[in-house]
């Protein structure tokens, strides 16, 4: 016989035995709770609620007022008014007339809409917590509203359920 034979080698799923398998998923078993424990210290809330300060939507709170014919922005007045007020109320001084906002929050995903209707188009899904400005109420059941979007200023419609 030649010594040039080669040997097949057996596979490495045959040569491991019982307890090389057991090792093997117990050491996969502990992988994955490793993991599922560092996850849960990373995301720690999996809540709908937005954490207090996240507006999604929206850039910041703050009002933004158009410019008067000077080009100056005019002066505004923000005051936080109980949910039960409806409509802005006017002030008059001797320079400006300017309008109190009254400050409200969503309750939930909404769309803000063009029209106060409900088969009107969608400007923008609004998230739970968005802080806006209420310019009107309607006796419809709607709400103008406006808020600072990454976009810019937006104007537009919500059911007044939404509102808190």
């Amino acid at each position: 016989m030649s010594k040039n034979v080669r040997r097949r080698k057996t596979p490495i799923v045959a040569r491991i035995n019982t307890r090389g398998a057991i090792a093997i998923v117990v050491i996969g078993i502990f992988f994955m709770c490793v993991v599922v424990l560092a996850s849960k210290a990373l995301f720690v809330s999996n809540s709908k609620d937005m954490p207090e300060g996240m507006d999604t939507a929206t850039i910041g709170t703050g009002t933004q007022t158009p410019p008067d014919n000077s080009g100056q922005p005019a002066a505004a007045t923000t005051t936080t008014a109980p949910a039960t007020t409806t409509a802005p109320q006017s002030s008059t001084t001797a320079a400006t007339t300017t309008k109190e906002v009254v400050k409200m929050k969503l309750l939930d995903v909404t769309y803000l809409k063009q029209e106060p209707d409900e088969e009107s188009e969608n400007i923008i899904v609004l998230s739970p917590n968005i802080e806006v400005d209420v310019l009107e109420t309607l006796d419809s059941g709607w709400t103008k509203i406006t808020f600072l979007n990454v976009t810019g200023q937006l104007t537009g419609y919500v059911q007044s359920t939404y509102l808190y």
